[in-house]
């Protein structure tokens, strides 16, 4: 294990989640000069490429129980959601649960209460009849949740100014009456990058391995797991090859707007020729990372050839890894849709009950954490790099390829 220096890992990860990462701020241009700086030291020659996004900024936020009494809930903006008037909104409180036709009233101008955050078809179902919505979070103990909907979502279907609420708060607003919302965001585009280093393949040069994580956090949030931890992932094992010469092309690729719909991975292989997409052999995405008290896991968006690779790698060498098949809301996804095989590598802890709020911190990263997975990760990427022949297919199964399909419809607008 003495590869992967794990504790260099947490130090950058720690280095990351000192402020927080969003899209289009200084907490965002500082960690990119971070990276660029240590693929330096370790020898590399970064690049970057620029790209074109929309993001928000939350201006000012208030909901309030305005019957039977008067009081002031805490509440959290849900990013590109829309805005009231400057004075707000007020009506009728009304439990809608997951949207239920049922429970919706034939009245328009009331404020929904939901137990979770609507889908893209029911949002549609609630515009012009909603003037607001307050989503319920889904634990007593988390904190209010920072993100986002697609921005699309706003622009072509209308506006839905939405808050969350910590789940105790909801309790008194599930007795209330009436209730008075006001949100304030504005839009903006803004530019941002995607940070690259290579070490050419020295047999196979162009059948190419991407190593990935995104670098940009949700609003406000440092986002020590999500993900500077995959981040501090990344660079570590950018070290740990440093030196090393592999048959084939080994690309790190760190990705700006992952939290804002996987808009930096979007951008990059979109942009790329058939053939540069061919050359892709596969994606190894490392997102969340770094949580203590918990375990390793691997979802595999390929082959089952590529599932029983990883599955015996980690039996051979004693690393108890939770592997399943399926798609991550990460940025492997952007590849797959392209027909490029992914190896999506996470902790699973108890951290993840703080991701995307404010409690997503550095008190969550422990050096053990990027261990095990940390040396699992450079062994089977140093598997990969110096086979004479990839030990998988480079297929996507028509079960994976449904739910990525679906995983990207869910997101476009209607």
């Amino acid at each position: 294990m003495e590869k992967f220096d794990y504790t260099y890992a947490y130090n950058i990860a720690l280095a990351l989640s000192r402020q927080p990462r969003f899209t289009g701020t200084e907490g965002e241009r500082q960690a990119r000069e971070l990276i660029v700086r240590e693929m330096e030291s370790l020898g590399y020659n970064p690049s970057l490429e620029k790209f074109s996004v929309k993001t928000y900024e939350v201006v000012e936020s208030e909901l309030e129980i305005v019957k039977p009494r008067n009081k002031k809930i805490e509440c959290s903006v849900l990013g590109f959601s829309g805005e009231t008037p400057i004075e707000g909104v007020e009506g009728d409180i009304v439990y809608i649960e997951n949207a239920d036709s049922i429970l919706l009233p034939e009245a328009t101008g009331w404020i929904g209460l939901a137990s979770q955050r609507p889908s893209r078809e029911y949002w549609k179902k609630l515009i012009g009849k909603a003037s607001g919505l307050v989503i319920v979070e889904g634990s007593p103990y988390r904190e209010l949740s920072r993100v986002a909907i697609p921005y699309e979502w706003r622009e072509k279907m209308g506006s839905l100014p939405s808050v969350y609420v910590r789940y105790r708060d909801a309790y008194e607003l599930l007795s209330a009456e009436r209730a008075r919302l006001k949100v304030v965001q504005t839009y903006r585009d803004t530019e941002t990058y995607n940070i690259f280093a290579t070490i050419e393949g020295s047999k196979y040069p162009d059948e190419i391995i991407y190593v990935t994580a995104h670098y940009d956090s949700v609003q406000g949030v440092p986002g020590a797991t999500d993900n500077a931890g995959g981040t501090a992932m990344v660079l570590a094992l950018a070290k740990a090859l440093s030196a090393s010469r592999p048959k084939r092309t080994v690309r790190f690729a760190l990705f700006g707007a992952e939290e804002l719909g996987l808009r930096g991975s979007l951008f990059h292989v979109n942009s790329l020729s058939d053939d540069e997409k061919k050359k892709i052999k596969t994606v190894v995405n490392l997102d969340v990372h770094g949580g203590i008290f918990g375990s390793s896991a691997a979802i595999i968006s390929g082959a089952k050839s590529l599932r029983y690779f990883v599955e015996a790698l980690a039996k051979r060498v004693g690393v108890n890894l939770s592997i399943s098949e399926d798609v991550m809301s990460s940025d492997g996804s952007s590849f797959v849709k392209h027909g490029i095989p992914a190896v999506n590598l996470y902790r699973a802890s108890g951290s993840g009950a703080d991701i995307h709020t404010v409690r997503d911190s550095s008190e969550h990263l422990h050096p053990i954490a990027f261990k095990t997975i940390g040396y699992f990760t450079l062994l089977l990427l140093e598997e990969i790099l110096n086979a004479e022949e990839i030990p998988f297919e480079r297929e996507i199964p028509e079960d994976i390829k449904k739910k990525v399909e679906e995983y990207f419809s869910r997101r476009q607008p209607i």
